[in-house]
């Protein structure tokens, strides 16, 4: 591909970007009217939002199939489906692919009454899913259909995978179910937000990992007014009552030290120090009913970890086991009755190296955008990813993955979630010069 080449199509690409924005708004407002809700999600009645990721999924099938993709479907969860829409190189080119997931975080109370009628103030578009990531789907969309409309046909395949699971983690029904399937790439760009202004489409090639887990500890309840016996001089100890509340902690402590050292032991460069944590977010403890006056006989912690590349889920996992059980030996009862672990669900670590083939083109895209429009600044090299996407998983398969596009996470999962629509437009520009540089240029098809 030529310099003059490229440059002719960059110029026809952004042309039809502006021809054709306000219907990407279109779309992104219509997506955002589909109640797409996780419905896996904490605290959702799934019953509310059965078939919704499958109808937003299908509003932008049909928007594709006038731009050439040919439509699959991968359905691993029943009702749930994954759209994969492919539009076929007319080379030998690379392929690439396009990652974004099509389910939404539960509503919440905003300013206005409803999250699924968009709203536009100002430049921003307000509604439910609109950063987070729908307005991904609709650059994804821009950028085909300017490639379209310019006339410019990529040597190398174009994938479009719209995924359902991804705010539960459930990737085995979506974005894996679909490498799974067959459906590969030599590279992929997930237009999660990285546009948090003025630092506007930020490339991020790296992420942690993470484990959702919880230890339950095993107490022996007797009434309140025995503590006395339990825990003091004298009295008959673990043989009366063990209140589980006293062991969590105990563990808690324990786990708290083995996050300290990870502030030495857990690093990447990538990574500032300290970056790696392992947060506890819930706390219980009763006798399976709430009453002060028992000791407790069973208490839980739920934890969510972070851990950097380099590291497995199941390294982690053992790391942790290992740790809390050593602490546990000090404890008489608790080396009785041991520490119980349950591994929920695990976010693998992703990393692209950013000296590769692929993170060189995408950069080298970005840096072309950059030189001819002012409001994006200049990025020397990629950055880590403010929160885990689906790049983890295509990185796992050992396919390349960044993160790029036009929401802001500062607003994502919150009640007033919205997102520039300039940004949509910037956003596409840069996916359609990335695919003009990662796949090649073709033979010249009509502009229609």
């Amino acid at each position: 591909m030529t310099d003059q080449a490229a440059d002719e199509a960059y110029a026809a690409i952004d042309a039809a970007v502006d021809e054709f924005a306000d219907e990407a708004t279109e779309l992104l407002r219509r997506l955002v009217a589909v109640r797409s809700v996780n419905p896996l999600q904490p605290g959702v009645d799934g019953s509310l939002y059965e078939g919704g990721e499958k109808h937003a999924n299908e509003l932008l099938a049909d928007a594709l199939r006038p731009l050439g993709f040919g439509i699959d479907w991968v359905e691993v969860a029943e009702g749930r489906p994954n759209l994969v829409a492919v539009l076929p190189g007319t080379g030998n080119g690379r392929s690439l692919g396009l990652n974004g997931h099509i389910d939404t975080v539960a509503p919440q109370s905003g300013r206005f009454a409803d999250p699924w009628t968009a709203v536009i103030e100002d430049g921003w578009l307000y509604g439910l899913g609109a950063t987070d990531m729908k307005a991904g789907h609709a650059a994804m969309w821009l950028a085909a259909k300017a490639l379209q409309r310019a006339g410019v046909a990529l040597a190398g395949d174009l994938h479009i995978h719209s995924v359902v699971g991804e705010e539960t983690m459930s990737h085995e029904i979506g974005t894996t179910a679909i490498l799974e399937a067959g459906h590969l790439v030599d590279g992929v760009i997930v237009p999660e937000p990285t546009s948090t202004a003025p630092d506007l489409l930020r490339v991020a090639n790296a992420a942690a990992g993470n484990h959702l887990f919880s230890v339950t500890v095993r107490g022996r309840s007797t009434h309140w007014a025995s503590r006395n016996l339990a825990i003091r001089a004298g009295g008959p100890g673990d043989e009366i009552g063990v209140n589980a509340i006293d062991k969590v902690v105990y563990v808690y402590g324990a786990m708290r030290q083995l996050e300290e050292q990870w502030a030495f032991s857990k690093s990447h460069p990538s990574f500032p120090a300290g970056a790696f944590i392992i947060h506890p977010g819930v706390l219980r403890a009763d006798i399976g009913v709430e009453a002060a006056p028992y000791f407790p006989d069973r208490a839980r912690i739920d934890y969510l970890l972070s851990f950097p590349p380099g590291y497995t889920s199941e390294e982690i996992a053992a790391e942790v086991e290992e740790h809390i059980g050593l602490a546990s030996r000090l404890d008489p009862w608790l080396r009785e009755h041991p520490v119980e672990f349950t591994w929920i669900d695990s976010w693998p670590p992703a990393f692209t190296d950013p000296e590769g083939d692929f993170a060189r083109s995408v950069m080298a895209s970005r840096a072309g955008l950059a030189s001819v429009e002012a409001t994006v600044p200049a990025l020397a090299a990629p950055v880590t990813a403010a929160a885990q996407s689906d790049a983890n998983f295509y990185e796992a398969y050992g396919i390349p993955a960044l993160v790029c596009g036009p929401g802001d996470v500062r607003v994502a999962h919150a009640a007033d979630e919205r997102v520039a629509l300039a940004n949509i437009a910037l956003a596409a520009r840069m996916i359609a010069r990335a695919a003009v540089d990662w796949c090649g240029l073709g033979e010249t098809v009509d502009k229609r």
